[in-house]
């Protein structure tokens, strides 16, 4: 009896021990440094031009306070994104805040990516879930109608 009982519990701790070798490892990334400094803006712009379903919530992180963002505003966020050159995309800068005025959150069908809107010159680019820097962006060469600031500060007005 007591053979049996060994033999049962060895049985079971050898199949726990398989089964828990049977993990993927694809999804993991061993390298620690980031392709290019606009890797996170090209999935978002990737996202909104292919994507159909597209949601987009703006945060004001001063009072808490959430809008989504209609279809025609978002058109000037994928136009932002078609403005930008090499040029706009920096390391992060010494002179940014904190905390970000505003965020807004882009939910996709697979990924949920995030823009931290810091004053009428800064902005970064962020997955819900990523394994690299952020994206930092330099939007004072842009045009005033293209300006991310200006445009969550009119929508929360």
């Amino acid at each position: 009896m007591k053979k049996i009982l060994i033999s049962l519990c060895t049985l079971f701790i050898i199949s726990i021990l398989l089964v828990g070798c049977n993990y993927n490892f694809s999804n993991i990334n061993f390298n620690k440094t980031k392709p290019n400094n606009f890797y996170y803006t090209n999935i978002l712009a990737k996202n909104l031009t292919l994507e159909s379903s597209v949601k987009c919530v703006i945060l004001d992180t001063n009072f808490y306070k959430e809008k989504e963002l209609s279809k025609e505003n978002l058109d000037t966020v994928k136009s932002m994104l078609k403005a930008l050159n090499k040029n706009n995309f920096v390391s992060k800068p010494r002179d940014i805040p904190e905390k970000p005025i505003y965020k807004m959150f882009f939910t996709f069908n697979k990924e949920k990516l995030v823009i931290n809107v810091y004053s009428e010159k800064y902005l970064s680019v962020y997955p819900w879930d990523g394994n690299y820097s952020m994206d930092y962006i330099d939007m004072s060469s842009l045009p005033i109608s293209l300006n991310l600031y200006n445009l969550c500060k009119f929508t929360f007005n």
